[in-house]
């Protein structure tokens, strides 16, 4: 009768516990930034300026997938594929977004997004499609553009078509992070033309641990006629060892702002591919598609959750498990998992942990 007694204590504390945290307030999980799409820019006209906003979004939630497939995919396959999603079922993997700029008039609207993704619901797209894609980020790369002006000078820090060229790229989110220096006080006394000239080391290296890098590169530049440009990259990356010599001409008409625009993202395309080739991962099938459960967990500490999690994680048939609620003495997780159900709970059983319904919640504790 004792015992009967104690384990009904317990199942009505973790039942409170549950339904603390489902009314806590959220604290969620470290952003991840590969599933940040920032400078997203749409136009849309309606009858109304609200349906034209309305309509904006979700063009700008497609565009940005759109983009995380490419930031993440390893071919032409997965812009394919990515194409025959239903624009409702994008939407619904909208975490958050930002509105960088906007203008708004009768029936029309234009913008500039940030867009974030749930991780685990683009996870499970991918999946679901059985496209090749990496999550693997490399090591963050500062590139010191560094431009040869018509009279020969080289122009460092001052605004010139190749530095913003760098700066438009806006990759330091990207599978190969590109970190592009702010150009201020510090940066300007680290490196000068006069060190440049010198071929100078430790000036790049004191710019690579400012930042906070794995490497450092100066991309040298310099006008070839009116509508093309010289590119040259060398040295040591978190992708191999580069050595990019390159002529690129504007395409449209554009002239030199074209052609440098052209030729950093040029190079950094040559940088993603290979990091994708160094990391590539075979399609991802799976009989099932990834599921998720929203579980409440019990902990008292940081050592213990990290405990806990490692244990579920190694559970066969859990995918992920992330926070989406967190209080003091446990926290609400979405847990990812690619069985069936039953032989989930059998699987985390034998793992020594319970996963059972307590007044409607789903509770997982040590068994």
């Amino acid at each position: 009768m004792l015992r009967w007694a104690i384990g009904q204590l317990m199942r009505f504390a973790v039942l409170a516990l549950a339904l603390h945290l489902l009314h806590a307030p959220t604290a969620t999980a470290a952003e991840n930034p590969l599933y940040t799409i920032q400078g997203v820019e749409v136009d849309v006209q309606a009858d109304t300026a609200a349906q034209a906003k309305k309509q904006a979004i979700t063009e700008a939630n497609v565009k940005a997938f759109t983009a995380f497939a490419q930031r993440v995919g390893s071919d032409q396959a997965v812009l394919d594929e990515i194409a025959k999603i239903p624009p409702k079922d994008i939407d619904a993997m909208l975490n958050s977004l930002s509105i960088e700029e906007e203008r708004a008039g009768p029936g029309r609207y234009i913008g500039k997004l940030t867009i974030r993704f749930l991780p685990d619901k683009a996870r499970a797209v991918m999946n679901r499609l059985d496209v090749s894609y990496s999550e693997k980020i490399a090591g963050r790369t500062v590139i010191v553009p560094v431009w040869r002006a018509a009279d020969g000078s080289w122009q460092i820090w001052e605004d010139n078509p190749w530095r913003t060229a760098w700066l438009s790229l806006r990759a330091e989110n990207a599978l190969v992070p590109v970190i592009v220096p702010l150009g201020d006080l510090t940066d300007t006394s680290t490196l000068t033309p006069e060190l440049v000239a010198a071929d100078d080391a430790s000036a790049l290296e004191a710019l690579r641990l400012r930042y906070d890098a794995e490497a450092a590169l100066i991309a040298y530049a310099q006008p070839v006629g009116e509508d093309t440009v010289q590119a040259v990259i060398s040295g040591d990356s978190p992708v191999g060892k580069l050595a990019f010599d390159q002529n690129y001409a504007a395409e449209n008409g554009g002239g030199i702002t074209e052609a440098t625009q052209l030729a950093a993202l040029r190079f950094h395309e040559v940088m993603l591919q290979r990091w994708k080739k160094l990391t590539e991962e075979r399609p991802i099938t799976r009989a099932l598609p990834i599921a998720t459960l929203p579980v409440a967990v019990s902990f008292y500490s940081n050592d213990e959750w990290t405990n806990l999690r490692s244990r579920i994680l190694a559970t066969p048939g859990v995918s992920g498990v992330d926070i989406s609620t967190i209080s003091q003495g446990g926290a609400m997780v979405q847990l990812s998992y690619v069985s069936a159900f039953e032989q989930l709970r059998q699987s985390l059983w034998a793992s020594g942990l319970a996963l059972q319904n307590v007044g409607g919640t789903w509770v997982l504790q040590t068994n």
